[in-house]
């Protein structure tokens, strides 16, 4: 009978990597993509500095300068901030932490991975291409009517990018729930595991409203159908509600884990135990139920 494979037995080689189920290994994954990723956006971020040096146009005209900042915000937001703790430490850190051999679908977990590379070497794309001039948010009717750029290549990375976020928040949510080892109540969790559950919730609920927005966008800018832009009959405050749906706990997509980190960190640090472990953990959840339903 063949032995599991294990980070003591796994073959070495490219092809190894790529079809890999090993959450350790996985996590190693993102964490080069989304390192690769944050220096491109980072390298747009130089540029716009660059630019911002002298009153006038150091780099190229007004357009220039524009595509550049949408191009920042778009590759930091969705390719770096939003993935960076939960499919780096979350993947490389909850089975360990609850006992667990992997997360509940491994090769979901793959297939997460390869979702986030093709949504962000398509944004890349639209990038190489001439760029996008909205802005990250998108924002209608300017996406629809006014923008030149490639704005349904940058919008259909995203899309594509949000299946990453769906299915790693899926197999974290059912790994905490089913894989906990015996033993290994709810109240004995790490709080970094709690944090990394109510950040699963956020993406489950939250993301594919976002996707449904992005196709709607796609859908008036393809084929002018009325929803968004008033030139049509539409209305972007519509717009502007479904995509904050997201984007709002988005941002707490990015802090709950970090203070789950902190919250492990410090304690060790300090060799105390954590204050109030009860009062934190559900803190972290109701922050992320709050900021759905008071989106709703």
């Amino acid at each position: 009978m063949r032995a599991a494979e294990s980070y003591l037995n796994a073959e070495v080689g490219l092809r190894s990597w790529f079809f890999t189920t090993d959450h350790k290994r996985i996590a190693l994954l993102y964490f080069a993509s989304i390192t690769f990723f944050f220096f491109v956006g980072g390298i747009a971020a130089t540029l716009i500095r660059i630019e911002l040096i002298t009153p006038g146009p150091t780099l190229g005209s007004p357009d220039v300068y524009n595509r550049l900042f949408t191009m920042h915000g778009i590759i930091m937001v969705w390719f770096f901030l939003i993935p960076s703790i939960p499919t780096t430490m979350g993947n490389f850190m909850i089975p360990l932490m609850i006992g667990a051999r992997d997360l509940a679908f491994p090769r979901l977990n793959l297939l997460s991975w390869y979702f986030f590379v093709a949504g962000g070497l398509l944004t890349i794309a639209a990038l190489l291409f001439g760029g996008v001039d909205t802005g990250w948010t998108f924002y209608e009717p300017y996406s629809t009517f006014y923008a030149n750029g490639y704005v349904i290549l940058a919008v259909l990375g995203i899309f594509v990018s949000g299946f990453s976020s769906v299915l790693t928040g899926l197999n974290f949510i059912v790994t905490t729930h089913k894989l906990r080892a015996p033993g290994l109540t709810w109240y004995r969790l790490p709080v970094f595991v709690w944090s990394t559950y109510a950040t699963s919730l956020i993406l489950v609920l939250a993301t594919p409203v976002l996707a449904m927005t992005l196709i709607l966008l796609l859908v008036e800018r393809l084929f002018h159908v009325g929803i968004f832009s008033p030139q049509l009959g539409g209305d972007p405050l519509l717009f502007q509600h479904l995509f904050w749906f997201y984007s709002h706990p988005a941002v707490y997509i990015m802090i709950l884990p970090s203070m789950g980190v902190i919250s492990e960190v410090v304690p060790v640090f300090s060799r105390r135990p954590l204050y109030g472990y009860k009062f934190v953990v559900w803190c972290s959840i109701a922050i992320a139920m709050l900021h759905q339903t008071t989106n709703l």
